[in-house]
């Protein structure tokens, strides 16, 4: 079947314009969900305790962090980490939303494999969360009482807020795939020489300070001697910091790799479920390509007026 198509010269370019645009963002996506599917199926799932440095796959049940479990700011539900937008309608005919207020936590949160406890930062991931909720309301926030209304002050007359909160609860099961970290037990710790020049500098950034410590009353400068005596007291600073370093337990962290093509992916999909997702979400941006490349076959063969 073909299009009978009569454009304009400025409908056709624009027409060509707007293919070719949709293409190379299908294109882009295409081969976005490409490569997060081929890194689920390619990377084999890790045990914390013996997961190597690195990019590794981990899944775990969720544990709350240090400060305990935070609270959802629309819904006031537990959690680990939410994600939340409070959207509210524009007036006129077509019905918009423009958003309110929005935002995400950073804290961290840890999940536990069985074989020992990872702590993960979300920081820059990419959650997918089954924990996902839209609803309405005629208040800002939807624990706010709504006022008293009247026949003109119904949702058909007045503005609507729309609330989009996105949750992962504690003991939910956790995939994670990012970069693994063994901090703790004298790992990365600097030298002493580095720890001395640092704990100088920090001394140094709060002078009057180190003149009260070091120096002589009524003086504005040390001396040679003086600053031997900083140079030594920092020394003997940093071995203590080297050896509480040294004693610290071992801690695993999840967290953004930085590097392209490698993201840190955090689900609590199954991980069948979160591949078959990528995978079909490849699959119709290949049917877009190809819609669009068959529907600029058609502008390119109408007859241009």
């Amino acid at each position: 079947m073909f299009l009978n198509l009569h454009l304009d010269q400025h409908d056709f370019w624009l027409g060509i314009i707007v293919c070719c645009a949709s293409m190379l963002a299908a294109v882009w996506f295409m081969f976005r969900h490409l490569r997060r599917y081929r890194l689920i199926t390619d990377t084999p799932t890790a045990m914390i305790r013996s997961a190597p440095q690195g990019y590794v796959e981990i899944i775990g049940n969720v544990i709350g962090g240090e400060a305990g479990l935070l609270t959802a700011p629309l819904s006031g539900k537990p959690c680990v980490w939410y994600r939340y937008r409070v959207d509210k309608e524009s007036g006129g005919r077509k019905n918009r939303w423009r958003a309110e207020h929005q935002g995400t936590s950073v804290e961290w949160f840890k999940i536990d494999d069985g074989t020992g406890i990872c702590w993960i930062d979300p920081t820059k991931a990419e959650i997918d969360a089954v924990q996902h909720r839209v609803w309405y309301g005629n208040t800002p926030h939807p624990n706010q009482p709504a006022k008293k209304t009247h026949f003109l002050n119904t949702p058909i007359f007045n503005s609507r807020y729309r609330y989009i909160e996105t949750l992962i609860l504690e003991h939910e099961r956790v995939y994670a795939l990012g970069t693994f970290q063994t901090l703790g037990g004298g790992r990365g710790v600097a030298s002493i020489e580095q720890l001395q020049a640092k704990i100088i500098r920090d001394w140094k950034a709060d002078y009057d300070d180190l003149l009260i410590r070091f120096g002589s009353p009524g003086e504005a400068l040390l001396n040679d001697t003086q600053w031997a005596n900083v140079r030594e007291a920092a020394k003997q600073a940093a071995i203590k910091e080297r050896q509480v370093a040294f004693t610290a337990p071992d801690k695993h962290v999840l967290s953004n790799p930085n590097l392209p093509g490698h993201p840190l992916l955090i689900s609590t999909q199954d991980e069948e479920k979160l591949v078959s997702r990528f995978r079909l979400r490849a699959g119709l941006c290949l049917a877009y390509i190809l819609a669009a490349l068959w529907f600029c076959s058609e502008l390119l063969s109408a007859t241009v007026y």
